[in-house]
Order: structure tokens, then sequence, then C-alpha cells
């Protein structure tokens, strides 16, 4: 798009793709812009949610009961294009408190072959100590509407009990809650192994945006560089070993915004390898981003296909991702007074 200098500003695909059908595309770039809109929608996305509770209530005193169609009716002031299917609510599944959603979306725009597709989002609840560790795991950014209200209203009825914590607030992993040195140091350590599940290989992709409040401070030749740059994405093999992950001097003066790892699977039953992108996926409002990683490709070799699925082995990923992201936010984030 941007070689035939077409720019949207909204993203939704219900406002941009009515554009894209009026203009001068051929067939196979109109098809491979609603594809790649598609792929990126079914990703499963995971962000995390740390609720403040009273360390004494046991679990099944927070399993509540929550309306999600009446929790959207209350929140929204127009009609979604959206829908939920059947009537979701909290279950308890050994030391956790689940809740699934599932929403058809109609797509306002003519001539697709469908016009309906669905979207699964998730919110798990772990109780550790004094609070609650939230996983949302969503496909589609209404999908994750959704999950956003029903956090909202199971915050509310939590203080309606006096569960929630006293002059305490939700947390998320937001940009704003590191400077460009801590928040560098937060993404980057995913590039590590994950003993008896993944050995990292290499970066495959860097999205980075220069820090204008820190223009003056940039050295000469780093300066030189981003001159006239509104952000900067690199792709390529084994980036870990580019100037700007190697010269750590000048991370202060960079904002790193996403990167992509490529990691070989280790001792988890089967052999292949997966690339994972960790972001903070705002373009606009990117000190309010909150961070998010998902899995971009997983490929397992021929022979063990019929050994090993690819939900389980996403599984373990995701938990071994998210202890890891917990860790390293509590050790790198502005801390609290």
């Amino acid at each position: 798009m941007k070689e035939k200098r077409i720019i949207t500003q909204n993203t939704d695909k219900n406002t941009s793709f009515p554009i894209y059908m009026s203009l001068l595309l051929s067939p196979n770039e109109f098809n491979y812009l609603y594809e790649k809109n598609s792929d990126k929608e079914e990703k499963e996305k995971i962000k995390s949610v740390l609720i403040p509770i009273d360390e004494n209530i046991e679990l099944a005193d927070l399993c509540l009961d929550l309306n999600i169609k009446e929790i959207l009716n209350e929140n929204l002031t127009y009609t979604p294009n959206y829908e939920i299917i059947g009537v979701p609510y909290m279950v308890i599944d050994k030391d956790e408190i689940n809740l699934d959603i599932v929403i058809k979306t109609t797509s306002n725009i003519k001539g697709w072959s469908s016009r309906e597709s669905f979207h699964k989002a998730s919110l798990s609840l772990k109780k550790e100590n004094d609070r609650l560790i939230g996983t949302k795991t969503f496909t589609s950014k209404d999908s994750e509407k959704v999950i956003d209200f029903a956090i909202g209203n199971y915050e509310d009825k939590l203080k309606e009990k006096k569960y929630f914590k006293k002059d305490k607030k939700i947390s998320r992993i937001l940009f704003k809650n590191f400077d460009n040195v801590t928040r560098f140091n937060f993404i980057y350590s995913f590039a590590n192994d994950f003993k008896n599940i993944m050995t990292f290989d290499e970066i495959t992709d860097i999205s980075i945006l220069p820090d204008d409040s820190k223009i003056d401070d940039i050295p000469t030749e780093l300066k030189e560089f981003l001159n006239n740059v509104n952000d900067l994405n690199l792709k390529g093999k084994k980036l870990q070993d580019h100037v700007f992950i190697t010269q750590i001097e000048n991370r202060k003066f960079i904002q790193l915004k996403s990167i992509k790892l490529k990691y070989k699977f280790d001792k988890i039953g089967c052999d292949g390898n997966c690339v994972i992108e960790f972001e903070f996926p705002e373009k606009t409002n990117m000190e309010s981003s909150e961070f998010q990683f998902n899995i971009s490709n997983l490929s397992i070799s021929k022979k063990d296909k019929e050994l090993i699925s690819n939900s389980s082995i996403t599984k373990k990923i995701n938990t071994a991702l998210n202890k890891h992201k917990l860790e390293k936010f509590e050790d790198y984030r502005f801390k609290e007074e």
C-alpha cells in the first residue's frame, strides 16, 4: 500500500476495506490485504493483569457471576458488529478461575465469501498471595474489548464485596512503566533459553522509535543515523549482532517497540521451531500501550506431528513466557512509592 501511496488512518477493517475496494487494486493485491488482516486477527495474543485482593479470601469466593451480555449493554453506546455466543460464565478448574468467550463478528464489507467470523477470548485468574494473576488471551480487538469490559465489571464486584485490596489498583504492563533502558532490557530479556522448552536462536525483527525528548543528548553519529526517522523497522537474520542491540550506551536514546525472536524446541517432545513477537502494539497512544506477545509461527517436524499437538506446545510456551514476563516486570518496572 505504501508503494501505491495509499494510507488510511483507521485500521479497523470495516472502515478501511471499503476504501480499498474503491481503489484501483488488482484482485491479488486486494486478497493479499484481506488475508494479511485475517491472519493477524486469528493469532492468539497474550496480555497480563494483576488484581490486588485480600489475601484471606478463598479462590471459590472469587469466582463471581458475570453477565457478559448485560455488561456490554451497560458499556456500549452503539450497536457493535459482534455478538456473544452462548452464556459465558466463570468456572474453577483446579487452581484457576477461567472465563471463556466466543464472539461472532459480522463484517459490513460486501463481497466477501463469508461475512461472519468467530473469535475466541479468555481470562484466566490464578491466586498468588494477595493478588490475582490474570492472563488475557484474545484473537481480535473486539474479543479483547469484551474481556476488558468483563475485567472492569469483575473489579467493581470485588470492591462491592470488599475483596479488592484497599487503596490499590489493577496493574498492567504498560509502555510508560519503564524508561528507555529498562524497557529495552525487559523486552530483550526474552532472548534467552527456556529450560526444557526452547532455546533462543536469533532475532529476526526489531522495531524502534527515536526518543524525541532526548534529541539534544543523542550522540552525533546516532543522531545523523536517526535524522528524519519516525520509526525504524529492521528485518534480517541474527539481529542480536546489530549495533542497536550491541551498543548498550545507545539504549537510553531509543524506544524499543517490538522484537521478534526465533527459538528451537528443546526437550519438549518434538523437533521444530517457533517465532514469537513481543511488542507494545499501539501506534498512537504509546504511553498506555499494553505489552503483549504472540506466537507468529510454529513449525513441528513432520515425524513428530502425530505425537504432539500445536495446542499442547503453545500452552507450555505461554506458561513459561508468562512466568518470565511477570518476574522481569517486577525487576525492571518503575517502583511504586
